[in-house]
């Protein structure tokens, strides 16, 4: 099932006080067990590190306590740090992460990492790490770090409570790993080839207790906020005050199972979006980013596709008009027995006007473990409007089979789909999908399908492209749709001290409607060249076929449409990034090629500038030249400037400009955090909204206070 490298760590029981200093002067460092002898992961994974990295590990009745000697070569360089704030980037800082795996089952698990400057970073292993690590998994536990000239010393205090386990297994599966990007190495305990994550479960060794684990008296967290929210629009500065007060609750149902509870939640403190450009005919996805929802949301957001999903949840509590006030929700997840993962939640909006009726969401998910690491998975989403004489329903369920080979060299995904609401047939309302990955350390080749028919609705998921708008009649017509989507990519390895690797890869993506016509297709062939130094060069050359059946314009022109025909584009892109290991580093991408009849130069580009380890400065620009015959010419522009300070590891301030020449608006959003006591915030977030001449559009000032009382 796992690596086929026999490693293995026994960790010992104390009943020494630990202190968590990271000065590692306590009885039990000087006679627990060392282990060592890393294996590169990057620049090559075929030799020994050269950063040396030992741990040890040890535990009492409440916790599990982690030890990390990283001794430092080359000590006249410095380390690389993206800055203090918790979750930072582990491809932008020095760091060491710890990957541990308590129901040994190759599909989920936890990550903690701290960077030499204490710098934390936790989260959830979803779907046997693959393809890395979700931050948004916040728990309870503690780090500290110490400095010397020839070696930096990390030490973790994991609680029992604050981790899912089970209740009678003496073995559960880690691994360790060491980012010493100033001497561009990545290194883990046990060994990882380089085309895979560092936290691939797959590539794990045993860590045995010499008794089961458990959790100690009851695991109960209530978290209660206050928040006032002040608005104002371009006549008035801040003339509406709105205070709340709220709770959340998280109780351990046992060692492996919780339930987490909201009343009357809310969300001022929440990042902002990142705007975007639409050159296409459909909604943009925007990924969801309040913490109930984000917590645990690949057991119910991960079903489906991308474009399919049966389950997403900026449905529930946003809308166009702005936010639905969210009375309550519920919501356990967790483990029954070893191989079987469960999910329920419910929630409750509140109506707002004729228009905007209460509704409940609820959702049912579970993932039954097949073979090494595989697993079958089930879905039921039902929305229904409340409180109303003609109450709405509509339920889509779910099956669908997930793919993980014991060499993590097989991934996939089939499943299949149905709408349930009044006048469909069982005939009717389907969708369905498969999607298979390979991948070698010279080959990687992927097939994905896609079918979505026009009576498939689901309301509290994402499924755009079933939906096409008619902007002259104004009317939205259902058409079904499927997708063909194969690539192969071949992969290089020259015997070089400049190139890491070159990368070949042809790739097609072709849509056609319910009579099988082909209405979209896009062929490409890209070249990737990936420097020792992090940097890397890509070019591809396009072409596309586009069916134009509606009418519709890329850019904002009024009664003026593109004509309903068949165009072809060709394009070519060219791409640079550099060394992400240099204090300012940046990208580089240009794109020109034919558009619906004319041209379109697309320039994008990316810089980041830090002072370590406090200061992050971004700057993410995109322009758009568009100049069509039947339209005219159009420029877009989007800017995004976002600058951190990071006034030591519990205490933050981030302000964020966004300039969108295609929504015609300017954004401004400051936002200070004080992580006072764990998981404990005080939050201050100003935001203001203008118009392309900087007049007020509208303005908020949001204060929101969070504590965390822990049994």
């Amino acid at each position: 099932m796992f690596s086929a490298q026999a490693q293995s760590y026994s960790i010992s029981k104390t009943n020494e006080n630990i202190i968590i200093d990271g000065n590692l002067t306590e009885g039990v460092w000087q006679t627990a067990g060392k282990a060592g002898k890393f294996i590169q992961h990057f620049p090559y994974d075929t030799a020994q590190a050269e950063s040396r990295t030992e741990f040890m590990m040890t535990y009492d009745e409440q916790r599990l306590y982690i030890a990390f000697i990283c001794y430092n070569r080359n000590p006249q360089k410095p380390y690389v740090m993206q800055s203090l704030k918790r979750d930072f980037s582990i491809t932008q800082s020095d760091a060491v992460v710890a990957t541990i795996s308590p129901f040994a089952d190759g599909q989920n698990g936890f990550s903690f990492g701290v960077t030499p400057q204490n710098a934390q970073r936790e989260g959830a292993v979803e779907n046997g790490g693959g393809f890395g690590v979700t931050t948004a998994w916040d728990q309870i536990w503690y780090s500290a770090t110490r400095i010397s000239r020839d070696t930096w010393f990390a030490e973790f205090e994991i609680p029992f409570k604050s981790l899912r386990f089970p209740a009678n297994l003496s073995t559960w599966r880690f691994n360790m790993a060491r980012v010493d990007l100033k001497n561009n190495e990545t290194s883990t305990w046990v060994k990882v080839p380089r085309m895979f994550n560092i936290s691939a479960l797959t590539f794990t060794g045993a860590l045995k207790w010499p008794e089961s684990p458990t959790r100690k008296g009851p695991n109960i967290a209530v978290i209660p906020y206050a928040s006032s929210m002040a608005l104002g629009d371009k006549g008035d500065f801040l003339n509406k005050n709105t205070p709340r007060f709220g709770a959340d609750a998280k109780i351990g149902l046992s060692s492996s199972l919780n339930m987490d509870v909201t009343i009357n939640p809310d969300f001022a403190q929440v990042d902002v979006d990142e705007q975007q450009i639409n050159l296409t005919r459909f909604s943009l996805f925007f990924p969801e980013r309040r913490q109930f929802f984000i917590e645990n949301s690949d057991l119910f957001a991960q079903f489906g596709f991308r474009q399919i999903r049966p389950f997403f949840s900026r449905r529930i509590g946003l809308s166009q008009q702005g936010n639905i006030p969210i009375d309550a929700g519920a919501r356990i997840t967790g483990k029954l027995g070893k191989d079987l993962r469960v999910g329920l939640m419910d929630v409750q909006t509140r109506e707002m006007d004729s228009l905007t009726p209460a509704k409940n969401y609820a959702v049912a998910a579970f993932q039954r473990k097949v073979f090494s690491a595989s697993y079958i998975g089930g879905i039921l989403v039902n929305q229904q409007t409340v409180g109303r004489e003609n109450s709405q329903r509509n339920t889509v369920a779910g099956l669908e089979y997930n793919l993980l080979s014991p060499n993590n060299r097989w991934v996939g995904k089939a499943f299949v789909q149905k709408a349930l609401y009044d006048g469909i047939n069982a005939k009717e309302g389907y969708a369905h999908a498969s999607y298979l990955f390979y991948r070698t350390l010279r080959w990687e080749a992927m097939w994905n399908h896609e079918y979505v028919s026009k009576s498939f609705r689901a309301p509290t998921g994402f499924v755009p492209r079933i939906e096409n708008y008619e902007p002259v009649k104004k009317q939205t017509y259902f058409m079904s749709y499927g997708r063909l989507e194969p690539s192969i990519s071949r992969l290089f390895y020259p015997k070089s001290r400049v190139i890491n690797n070159v990368a070949v890869t042809l790739y097609n993506s072709t849509y056609t409607d319910s009579a099988y016509q082909v209405t979209e297709a896009l062929t490409s062939l890209s070249g990737k060249v990936l420097l020792q130094n992090s940097a890397s060069f890509k070019i591809t050359a396009a072409r596309e076929f586009f069916n134009l059946f509606l009418p519709f314009s890329p850019i904002a022109i009024k009664d003026k449409y593109l004509e309903t025909r068949n165009y072809h584009f060709e394009s070519i892109t060219a791409g640079f990034s550099s060394n992400i290991r240099k204090q300012f580093n940046g990208s580089l991408e240009c794109q020109y090629g034919s558009y619906f009849g004319g041209n379109k130069l697309s320039l994008s580009g990316a810089m980041q500038y830090r002072i370590q380890p406090r200061f992050l400065f971004t700057l993410n620009y995109r322009r758009i030249d568009i100049d069509i015959p039947q339209l005219g010419k159009s420029t877009l522009n989007l800017i995004g400037a976002k600058t951190e300070y990071s006034l030591s590891t519990i205490m933050y301030l981030t302000a964020f400009l966004q300039y969108n020449t295609q929504a015609e608006n300017v954004n401004v959003n400051v936002r200070y955090q004080w992580r006072y006591r764990p998981m404990s915030d005080f939050f201050v977030v100003y935001s203001e909204n203008y118009d392309p001449f900087f007049s007020t559009k509208n303005r908020s000032l949001a204060f929101k206070w969070v504590y965390w009382f822990n049994t």
